[in-house]
């Protein structure tokens, strides 16, 4: 380490004593001296010119990468608004389904009544022979019934939703 503060030590004298000899004047002409001015004006606009390169990158490196955020948060909303679109389908698709169950709930409750008032009065009377079909469903408006019904009384056991 003491070596290495001797040789910097060294080198800063040598260099101080090279500066304080004397020199001989310098004859400078016209022509060396404006070729140093535009050499030095040159090199100043190059460093100049390489600087705002620089800043104007950055700029748009800062600029791109706020567009990728923008462009992200974008995209998340879309696919929020996406994602909620497609629940308030299936919310809508539930609410009617739920309805359907509950119609054709009703349809079988009505028919196991008609059925069971059937049984009853057959039973109350049996010389009575029945020819009379069973009682034709509720229809729905829009939907065809067919001529020939037949009603199944089987319940799964749906129940509401």
């Amino acid at each position: 380490m003491t070596f290495l503060k001797r040789t910097i030590a060294a080198v800063l004298a040598a260099s101080l004593l090279v500066g304080l000899a004397p020199s001989a004047p310098v004859k400078a002409d016209g022509a060396a001296s404006t070729r140093n001015i535009l050499i030095g004006a040159a090199a100043a606009t190059l460093l100049i010119v390489n600087h705002n390169r620089k800043v104007h990158e950055k700029y748009a490196a800062d600029a791109q990468a706020q567009a990728s955020l923008a462009a992200q948060r974008n995209d998340a909303q879309a696919a929020y608004s996406s994602e909620k679109k497609a629940n308030d389908n299936l919310v809508a698709a539930n609410a009617e389904l739920k309805r359907e169950v509950a119609y054709q709930h009703d349809i079988i409750t009505k028919q196991d009544q008609k059925l069971a008032m059937m049984k009853s009065s057959t039973l109350a009377s049996p010389n009575y022979a029945s020819t009379a079909s069973v009682a034709t469903t509720p229809r729905r408006p829009g939907v065809a019934s067919p001529s020939n019904q037949t009603v199944a009384v089987v319940s799964y056991g749906w129940g509401t939703i």
